[in-house]
């Protein structure tokens, strides 16, 4: 009976064993040199796997060790009462089997743990890969959003800028326009200048002239007694005589000089009536010459 239970034990002990053998076939730890060069999750999930088969090594172990002592007390007492042998080795069979339950229920308390375990890092990492996806879509939107807007602002910029210089290619236009004729009309402005410069001295050259012949006319009336026209007839009729262009010029007032001496009426007399035989002269030279 306790034979029997020892077999089926040790076949149950078959499958932990070939975990064993696989542990035995991993190969020895690389030099520090080339541990160094692999990268680091490799690594931690190496020493990962390591501290697992070694934990289950150790149980193993323990079972292995159990065995052979549990054997060893069974050849030491072949020698007693058959029963009380019996007796024993199904005690201690129970005995073993409870540990191997026990250890069977550990085992299996882990392996659900570590699934729990893995099952909740997957549906962490699943929910994380999601989340990246979904940051991703997001900056990729906001980056298409951001190279829109820059679009814009550059058809802003560029616009604006051909609008200002087109502006100041207007202004620019405007401004010569105006200097050219801000010359023209300094120009005209210098002529008429020029103009009435011409026009003034003209006036001032008539205006002596009618001068000195009211003077004459009023010397000529004073030696023959005779009434003099008044002075508004005289002005009126030396306006009448004047040309028309004079008439629009702002000349100074000249009042008509008195004769204060009879030297001066005499001089004035003599010039008078020096001009007036030359203008005989020449006209009875055109006379004669009809």
């Amino acid at each position: 009976m306790a034979s029997t239970l020892l077999i089926s034990t040790f076949c149950c002990l078959l499958l932990p064993l070939r975990v064993l053998a696989e542990v035995a076939d991993i190969p020895e730890p690389v030099g520090l040199q080339e541990e160094a060069e692999l990268p680091a999750r490799i690594l931690a999930e190496f020493e990962r796997n390591s501290r697992k088969k070694d934990k289950l090594l150790c149980s193993q172990l323990q079972v292995a060790d159990f065995l052979q002592n549990f054997l060893s007390q069974k050849d030491t007492t072949q020698g007693l009462d058959p029963l009380v042998s019996e007796d024993t080795s199904r005690q201690k069979a129970v005995e073993a089997k409870e540990q191997w339950k026990e250890l069977k229920a550990t085992y299996q308390d882990d392996v659900e743990a570590i699934r729990s375990t893995v099952t909740h890092a997957l549906t962490q990492m699943d929910e994380a890969q999601k989340k990246r996806i979904q940051l991703q879509e997001a900056v990729e939107q906001l980056q298409a959003k951001k190279r829109v807007a820059v679009e814009k602002l550059r058809a802003a910029q560029e616009q604006w800028r051909l609008q200002q210089e087109k502006h100041l290619k207007h202004l620019a236009e405007v401004s010569a326009e105006v200097r050219e004729r801000k010359t023209g009309k300094q120009q005209e402005l210098e002529q008429l200048r020029q103009e009435l410069g011409i026009l003034q001295q003209q006036a001032g050259m008539v205006q002596d002239k009618l001068q000195r012949h009211q003077t004459f006319l009023q010397l000529l009336y004073t030696l023959h007694g005779k009434p003099l026209f008044s002075e508004a007839d005289a002005e009126a009729k030396a306006e009448a005589e004047l040309p028309q262009e004079f008439l629009h010029l702002n000349l100074p007032e000249e009042k008509p000089r008195k004769l204060t001496c009879p030297q001066e009426q005499s001089r004035i007399l003599e010039w008078n009536t020096g001009d007036t035989m030359e203008r005989d002269h020449e006209v009875s030279s055109k006379q004669d010459g009809l």
